[in-house]
Formats: structure tokens, sequence, C-alpha cells
């Protein structure tokens, strides 16, 4: 069965692996039955420290020089982000070429840029551009196959009407 289809048929009808130990979810308003549920920790805020439940993040959390601090080794939320989204929207694609009957080369890769920047009166705003390489669509191809994987990807339909939001063919 598609990703697609897996994605658009209701969650209760997924097979789950029988040996997977049951999901507890704290959280009671979900709209969905969760199939996954990823429990992220960080102390200290942007100059924190991260964990994952899994064990398998720990990392150290730095701002970027930009903002006007020392900067350091560590990771900040807005390279978490784009790598969270490269990764989805890379799955999602090729669920969407899958779709369309496309070959998407092996070798394709998805960068992402996010942006962070002063939002009027107060606070600040993300936008994110994400570039596709050497996926062998091209033209119209590219176009429809891009415009489904958006409807696929969780990270877009999130981001969707809340930030900006480009896809360009690197």
């Amino acid at each position: 069965m598609s990703l697609l289809r897996t994605a658009v048929r209701p969650a209760a009808r997924l097979r789950v692996n029988a040996m997977a130990a049951p999901v507890t979810i704290a959280v009671r308003h979900l709209s969905f039955k969760p199939i996954y549920t990823a429990e992220s920790t960080v102390k200290g805020a942007r100059n924190g420290h991260l964990t994952t439940k899994s064990g398998s993040l720990d990392l150290q959390l730095n701002m970027p020089k930009e903002f006007g601090t020392q900067g350091g080794p560590g990771t900040n939320p807005e390279e978490l982000l784009g790598g969270g989204y490269s990764a989805c929207f890379g799955g999602a694609l090729a669920a969407a070429a899958g779709e369309l009957k496309l070959k998407l080369k092996p070798e394709t890769t998805i960068t992402s840029l996010v942006s962070i920047g002063p939002k009027q009166p107060k606070g600040f705003q993300l936008a994110v551009e994400l570039r596709v390489a050497k996926s062998g669509l091209e033209g119209a191809d590219f176009d429809r196959a891009t415009e489904l994987a958006h409807e696929i990807c969780p990270f877009s339909h999130a981001l969707k009407n809340n930030i900006e939001i480009k896809t360009v063919k690197a």
C-alpha cells in the first residue's frame, strides 16, 4: 500500500507491530489516534540542553552569534526545524512521486533554509525555503510532485498559513 493511501486512511485501520509497546498519551485533545509520539525535553531554553526520551538525541543548544551572543558549538531550534522538515518533506516527495508515477532519483536532496527575524509589533517570525536538488523531476512534473508532497507532509500542514514557505528546484 502506498504511503499516500496509508496517510489518508483512518489510523485505526493501520497495521501496527503487535510487539510494540502501547503508546500512552497524556494529551487528550487530539483529533486523531497517534501512530507515534516523540518526547523531547529542553532545560535552559536556547542556551540549554536537549534530550529525547528514546536517547537518540542529547544536544547542547546555543544561540547563534547573529543574535548578539558569543555563539557556541551547539545547535539551535532553527537548525532542528530545518533538519526535521527536510527529512519529512523528502519522504513526502518520494510518496508523491510514487503516486504520480514519476521517477524520483535516490540522490534527491532537500536543503532547508530556516530564517528568523523580527515580527511587528513584537516577537519573532520564521520563513522556510526548501531547495530540492538532484531529483530528476523537471517542469510541470516537479511542480505537481512538490505540491502533492506539501499535501502529504505533516510539517507542511503545521506550518502552512503560519509562516512563509517556498519550494524551489536547486
